[in-house]
């Protein structure tokens, strides 16, 4: 959109400087910062920024004066004011000296991300209807991996791009993939949350499943080509099925957690070996090729990779005995047996430990199901006894410390959480996992606007979970600042964010969802409290 995608961040909170930095450079912009109001005029005026993030209380020079001597210089650069009081006469005060938006402290990465994008897009659009009016669109930029590896949270994956954005698909098992009737995809300019709904497929015989996204972020692009043609995703789900592109706002946190898919592949024949090779890396794998046992045997020392394939035609009766060779190296190794129709040793191979045996997984695309399988993750951890046995009463509110000495509370809508199950119960879990001391108060309340101001005024910040129709998959989350959802008049208005989850029409309560959204959940709403 820009040919210098460059933002100043004009705040006197250093962490709000770097924070910004780190959560835009990683989408390619340059970010330059000042903590200095005055210093950060003159870099304005001296340079062109496609915008600027502009705290409106700081102690030499506030927003509002900011603006007035930006303007007489830059009228047209657009302004974000990042502010604690969004709801106080100043932030109407700088709307009308032409800042562009606002968002309220503190804010989430995909607050923020969404603000610059928004302002960004609808500048843009302005641009090019002054400039290019009857012209064409211009053509979307080809897709170019940074990095040709594929990092997999359970079935989806997400790859790197140069231009920082980050393309999403998934890996379905044949009887999901070969039964896709309808796809649900995500809106552009939507926030999404690893672990949380991406996507929407409706299955023929079955009901509608979620794949989750492997990244959050921001969606920059969605693959409107699976709409027409659901069977991109299984026919091709590494390159033509990919299902959108994400502006990530956590993104090296949440790399680190992504699961590389490595695969050494024990082949003596070359031609055969490569052709399995190809298969394989556009299922997402890193492959190895070993051709017998002295390349393979210092391979077997990768602690990141365990799993094996060996093509057993071309070891003919030493094939079993190399099994028993990489059993003895190796306990933990995941093998895979491939196997022609005409194999003679499968009573041999089975006399081993083997994952798996497969008469020719590549020519019928078994192969999509048995990765599946050897990569798919182990069953969630125990949970703790004195949660399993503690009642199933309702939870009104959960208060902590956290680690910077804020107090937090958690204020839930009348039913949404139990003590003893579902989200209530993984909460609980996470909180007491990492040490924090928790206070939960029990019983059903209801959430009224005398209930939020009292919460409000007793703690550093107050997260209210409610269940609403946000328009957006089971399970999704969204984090409202602004009183979308609920309106909090006063002093302590800043202190407050609404947490929204998308309730599941068909589940058998308000916020009852799989195994695996729920703890995504947990964990998301857990990191909200933890890092006021």
């Amino acid at each position: 959109m820009f040919d210098d995608p460059r933002l100043l961040v004009v705040d006197d909170e250093e962490v709000i400087c770097q924070g910004c930095r780190r959560i835009f450079s990683r989408q390619g912009f340059r970010v330059e910062t000042s903590s200095d109001a005055r210093d950060g005029l003159s870099l304005a005026a001296e340079k062109d920024y496609a915008a600027i993030l502009l705290d409106m209380k700081m102690p030499t020079m506030d927003g509002i004066q900011f603006l007035e001597e930006l303007r007489s210089r830059k009228p047209d650069v657009p302004v974000i004011i990042i502010t604690g009081y969004a709801s106080i006469p100043n932030a109407a005060s700088a709307m009308r000296l032409g800042a562009s938006d606002y968002v309220a402290k503190p804010f989430t990465p995909e607050a923020i991300t969404q603000a610059v994008r928004r302002l960004l897009g609808l500048r843009y659009a302005k641009d090019k209807d002054e400039s290019e009016t009857g012209s064409a669109p211009p053509a979307v930029e080809p897709w170019v991996p940074a990095a040709q590896e594929f990092r997999f949270l359970d079935e989806s994956w997400f790859q790197r791009g140069k231009d920082g954005a980050v393309r999403v698909g998934a890996m379905l098992t044949s009887s999901q993939g070969a039964t896709i009737e309808a796809v649900r995809l995500p809106r552009v300019g939507e926030a999404v949350d690893r672990g949380l709904p991406l996507v929407g497929l409706a299955i023929a015989g079955a009901s509608q499943r979620t794949v989750p996204s492997p990244i959050s972020g921001e969606i920059v692009a969605v693959n409107e080509r699976l709409v027409e043609c659901p069977s991109a995703l299984w026919n091709d789900p590494c390159g033509e099925g990919w299902i959108a592109c994400i502006s990530p706002t956590r993104f090296e946190q949440e790399a680190r957690n992504g699961k590389l898919r490595k695969v050494i592949l024990l082949n003596a024949d070359n031609a055969s070996a490569r052709d399995q090779y190809e298969q394989l890396t556009s299922l997402g794998c890193q492959v190895r090729i070993v051709g017998g046992w002295e390349e393979l045997a210092p391979t077997l020392e990768d602690p990141d990779c365990d799993v094996l394939m060996i093509d057993a035609f071309w070891f003919g009766e030493h094939g079993p005995e190399l099994v028993g060779r990489i059993n003895a190296a190796a306990p933990a190794m995941k093998i895979v047996v491939v196997a022609s129709t005409e194999s003679k040793w499968e009573a041999e191979y089975r006399e081993h430990r083997i994952f798996y045996y497969a008469v020719a997984p590549f020519a019928d695309n078994e192969i999509v199901d048995i990765l599946d399988s050897a990569f798919r993750p182990q069953g969630q951890p125990p949970v703790p006894a004195e949660l399993l046995t503690a009642s199933s009463e309702s939870v009104s509110r959960i208060c902590i410390t956290n680690r910077n000495g804020k107090k937090v509370r958690l204020l839930a809508a009348s039913g949404l959480l139990r003590r003893a199950d579902g989200l209530g119960r993984q909460l609980r879990h996470k909180l007491l996992e990492g040490l924090y001391p928790v206070e939960t108060t029990l019983g059903n309340a209801r959430i009224t606007p005398i209930e939020i101001l009292d919460a409000a005024s007793s703690c550093d910040r107050l997260l209210v979970l409610l269940a609403r129709d946000a328009g957006r998959l089971p399970g999704s989350l969204v984090r409202d600042t602004e009183g979308k959802f609920i309106s909090v008049p006063g002093e302590d208005a800043h202190k407050v964010m609404s947490l929204v989850v998308q309730p599941d029409p068909h589940g058998g309560g308000p916020l009852e969802f799989d195994v695996r959204t729920t703890a995504a959940l947990a964990e998301h709403i857990v990191d909200q409290m933890a890092s006021c």
